[in-house]
């Protein structure tokens, strides 16, 4: 892993950790017995939110203002974008390109999201994609325009399942 990632961070199936005296990635200067008390104290500062095991993925750059990097989140229904919301209580607005969002592909689920940030050179990056059943609204998202929107989404793919 670290000849593989060079920078990587530590998190469970579902988070990492955040606020808390834990490195924001390792590299290949942490030796195994360093990386097997980091891994430990992951477990032990997650606790009863601890999902399944631990996971290794690549450390990026990211782009921060104010300390809060320029993240958000996408809900996808049936393939379809049906929100787009700041996902790190970042202040200031830097939408994503366009450009950009009409890359993402139809993943294979009917409800998802896709997480995306920009990184310290200014270009974009799909930073993760999760179900759209078990994945949070963003900070700030407004919960009842997120459930008009899915709402009106479902009523439209039925509307086009009775068509054909």
């Amino acid at each position: 892993v670290r000849e593989q990632l060079g920078k990587f961070m530590m998190k469970d199936y579902v988070k990492s950790v955040k606020g808390a005296d834990f490195p924001a990635f390792f590299d290949q200067t942490y030796p195994d017995e360093e990386m097997d008390r980091y891994r430990a104290e992951f477990v032990r500062l997650r606790d009863r939110l601890f999902v399944k095991g631990i996971v290794l993925k690549a450390y990026v750059d990211l782009k921060k203002t104010d300390g809060a990097t320029n993240e958000y989140r996408a809900f996808y229904l049936y393939g379809k974008r049906i929100t787009l919301s700041k996902n790190s209580n970042q202040k200031c607005d830097a939408p994503v390109p366009e450009a950009f969002l009409r890359q993402m592909p139809r993943l294979p689920s009917n409800f998802y999201t896709i997480d995306f940030a920009e990184l310290a050179d200014g270009g974009w990056i799909v930073v993760e994609t999760g179900d759209g059943q078990v994945s949070g609204l963003s900070p700030g998202q407004y919960a009842f325009k997120f459930y008009e929107e899915l709402l009106r989404g479902m009523a439209s793919a039925n509307r086009k399942e009775k068509l054909s």
